[in-house]
């Protein structure tokens, strides 16, 4: 992986902190990733996925900061301040980077059939109505864990 930029590192305890803080388990090696990079933005951050309309597509990557100092608040263990998606209809998500559209690429903790999150996006403004009248925002599959998504960045 080539880094354009980073906010340098993380120490272990803060990244499990927030771990903690989320109630989730990272995959090992997002926190080996988060340790050595906070704020991470690859000089080749592009991955392509089948959007819910069944076209290819793609997106950028720009990973969120354990610090609170960087993206004015945009950071991992503030997810409510990302959108806060849950307000959306969303549950058991968490965010982990946001594309330049403004689209969020999520740990998906939602029934889980083994001990890793799924990785999905969810479109920052495109939503789904419900029979009981709500809605929410529209999730798209992109990976089924943390190292086949980073696999499918381009390199």
């Amino acid at each position: 992986m080539k880094i354009f930029r980073d906010n340098g590192n993380n120490s272990l305890e803060d990244v499990l902190s927030v771990q903690s803080h989320l109630n989730v388990d990272f995959p090992q090696m997002y926190i080996d990733l988060a340790v050595k990079h906070d704020a991470l933005y690859l000089e080749e951050n592009i991955f392509d996925f089948i959007n819910i309309y069944g076209k290819s597509d793609e997106r950028d990557l720009n990973f969120l900061s354990f610090k609170s100092d960087h993206l004015d608040g945009d950071i991992l263990s503030n997810q409510e301040n990302i959108n806060d998606i849950n307000n959306y209809g969303i549950d058991d998500l968490v965010i982990f980077g946001i594309c330049a559209n403004g689209d969020y690429i999520c740990f998906d903790y939602r029934d889980m059939e083994g001990s890793r999150p799924k990785i999905v996006l969810v479109y920052h403004d495109d939503f789904v109505d419900h029979e009981d009248g709500s809605n929410s925002m529209v999730v798209n599959y992109v990976a089924e864990s943390f190292d086949k998504f980073l696999n499918i960045l381009r390199a």
